[in-house]
């Protein structure tokens, strides 16, 4: 078997069947082939292997390659597909950045993120979320205005400074002068709505698209000089880097798998940092630019709930925002958008070997769903001279390859026998193709030779969708007898606690209808007793006062010694009399206060009756109530899975 047919069967074979399938309209389960299989024919690749029929000068070129972009770091195809098999994001950064680890993001870091450059005018308006938001401008540092929602500030150079101007359409007052306009959310909720232009631009219709709205951070104007015969003005926003920037970067889907988002989140962020660490670029005044030349910050219109809870996700194990590090310092990790099977390592792309950065597998990128795992180049014979600086174009042979299998050198010859040697990464600058995963290039009619003229099919995301609501569904059912299962518990509880509640409720009214009889009874009791002390009290008072009396008087009228000490015997039983009067008053004293303290103990157990009574009260009314927490979810669950149901017997249709 021949090299091409070798190549066809092997490097291309997913998206061959794929095509079969569509014709067919067959089932056929794709099969991976390992990377090292295609390495090995890559290695094998020589220079005859698209070399066309000999003096052949072919009219049209169809370049035929794989992947987008550099290849670097995280491929973004790759972690959809690992998501997609249940990967975790953490089991995907430590696939793509091996050695690394996860650490804590600095907290005190801003980044600035370029959003225009090279500018004769630039427009600002504040958007609002909230009555009370107000915009705060400030020239060179110092604040000059408070404005409002729908006055567009318009700024444009004088030569020598930045110069401004508000009102409707931006020209109705002078607002100042200075070479740095700032503005900030001072009150409120709202955005900073900008975008730049000519003195002719139309400032409502254009700030009225998306992608230039900010929710977070200040807005710079700088006035950068006239370098191209014309003033130039800046545009760029500060924020905190850990958490406001990550939420505005656009470099994936928000409908992806969440652990494909959370590990694009760790990578954005750390990639900034790197940035930030390396100082700001003097060419714009910023750390990063808002295109693909770094990433894509787009601002508040990324910011769906989705994207927020992989922002928010996207931490360490102490809660803090996560990056990623080596050796204890923070990386610049780089990701792309896929690769032709397997990623490069920044020697090989760039130059320089990074220990974090190596060649991993990246099979997933190849998969069908990526829309550029097969893309196709047409490049007509003037056009592909023009390019490489050759007379014409006879054969273009890939003679070199990286690890990785992208192409790292190719040789173009012409008629006559000239030739040019290029590196990959030129051949896709010259020829503005979208990786160095080159597969190879021939005439146009002998595509076939390459697998055919490569179509794009894409990820289907509402097939994703509907295959997401089936595995849903599949673990909603067991989730759904459980939760029916406690739901007839939590009812029969319920049942239970309503009978339990009516019986204690009357063991409190019996208990408190007792307690009030015991408490009158111990209030008369009581007075009982203090009546019966007074009169003790008084009657021993009187009888002491009146013996004393009759003491005296007897004795002192006594007519003879002897009658003296009869009458004195007399007196002395009188005062046993008056002590066995007392005593037995003292008794009933001490009856009567041991009375007292049982009626007293008695109430007080009755009190914790009553409060025992109450707690299970209270427990009764918990119960009542989870009960009813349990039927409501349940009503919940059921209705979810109705919808679950519903898309999916839909996306069947």
């Amino acid at each position: 078997m021949c090299l091409q047919e070798l190549l066809k069967n092997y490097l291309l074979l997913p998206v061959t069947q794929l095509q079969l399938k569509k014709r067919a309209n067959m089932k056929i389960k794709i099969r991976k082939r390992p990377v090292l299989i295609i390495s090995m024919i890559f290695s094998l690749i020589t220079t005859n292997l698209f070399v066309t029929p000999a003096q052949a000068v072919p009219n049209e070129w169809i370049i035929v390659g794989s992947g987008w972009g550099h290849g670097v770091g995280l491929s973004q195809y790759g972690a959809l597909g690992q998501a997609l098999e249940g990967r975790s994001w953490q089991d995907i950064l430590a696939h793509y950045y091996p050695a690394t680890n996860l650490s804590d993001a600095p907290n005190d870091k801003q980044i600035t993120v370029g959003i225009s450059q090279d500018k004769t005018t630039v427009f600002v308006r504040l958007d609002k979320f909230s009555d009370d938001a107000q915009l705060e401008m400030s020239i060179d540092g110092n604040p000059v205005a408070t404005i409002g929602s729908g006055v567009i500030i318009r700024i444009e150079s004088n030569g020598a400074s930045v110069v401004t101007s508000g009102g409707d359409d931006g020209r109705a007052e002078s607002r100042g002068s200075g070479k740095r306009i700032s503005f900030r959310i001072s009150a409120g909720s709202g955005l900073i709505n900008t975008t730049s232009g000519t003195p002719e631009t139309n400032p409502n219709s254009s700030l009225s698209t998306p992608g230039h709205r900010f929710r977070y951070g200040t807005l710079n104007v700088v006035y950068g000089g006239d370098n191209d015969g014309r003033p130039d003005l800046y545009t760029s926003i500060s924020m905190r880097l850990v958490d406001e920037y990550p939420l505005g970067v656009s470099e994936m889907s928000s409908s992806w798998p969440k652990a494909a988002l959370v590990a694009q989140v760790v990578a954005s962020r750390s990639y900034g940092l790197g940035k930030v660490n390396s100082g700001l670029r003097g060419n714009c005044g910023c750390h990063v630019y808002n295109n693909t030349s770094d990433q894509v910050y787009i601002g508040y219109s990324k910011e769906s709930d989705a994207w927020r809870d992989a922002v928010n996700s996207a931490t360490t194990a102490s809660g803090q925002p996560a990056i990623l590090t080596f050796n204890g310092n923070a990386i610049t990790a780089y990701f792309a958008s896929s690769t032709g099977g397997r990623t490069m390592s920044t020697r090989d792309a760039w130059g320089g070997n990074v220990a974090w950065s190596q060649s991993v597998e990246d099979n997933w990128s190849i998969n069908a769903r990526n829309p550029n795992a097969r893309w196709g180049v047409r490049m007509s014979q003037d056009a592909m001279a023009a390019a490489l600086g050759l007379s014409n174009v006879q054969t273009i042979d890939v003679v070199e390859r990286f690890s990785s299998g992208a192409a790292k050198t190719l040789i173009a010859k012409d008629s006559s026998g000239g030739s040019v040697s290029l590196t990959g990464r030129t051949f896709q600058a010259r020829m503005k193709l979208k990786s160095t995963y080159v597969v190879g290039a021939v005439d146009i009619a002998l595509a076939d030779t390459l697998g055919g003229i490569p179509t794009q099919s894409g990820f289907d995301e509402f097939a994703y969708r509907a295959q997401q609501a089936a595995a849903d569904i599949a673990a909603l059912t067991p989730q759904y007898k459980a939760a029916s299962e406690k739901a007839d518990q939590a009812a029969a509880q319920a049942a239970e606690s309503r009978k339990k509640y009516l019986n204690i409720k009357k063991e409190i009214e019996k208990a408190q209808n007792e307690l009030a009889e015991l408490i009158k009874d111990i209030e008369k009791r009581e007075a009982e007793a203090r009546n019966a002390q007074s009169q003790v009290t008084d009657s021993i008072r009187i009888l002491y006062m009146q013996g004393t009396l009759d003491t005296v008087s007897v004795l002192f009228n006594s007519a003879s010694p002897t009658e003296f000490t009869e009458n004195l015997i007399n007196l002395s039983i009188f005062a046993e009399s008056q002590d066995r009067i007392m005593k037995k008053s003292i008794e009933l004293i001490k009856l009567l206060e041991q009375q007292k303290q049982e009626a007293t103990a008695r109430k007080g157990e009755l009190e914790a009756l009553l409060t025992e009574a109450n707690a299970a009260l209270k427990n009764a009314k918990s119960a009542l109530a989870d009960a009813q927490i349990a039927e409501e979810k349940l009503k919940k669950l059921i209705e979810e899975k109705q919808k679950i149901i519903d898309a999916y017997n839909k996306s069947k249709k």
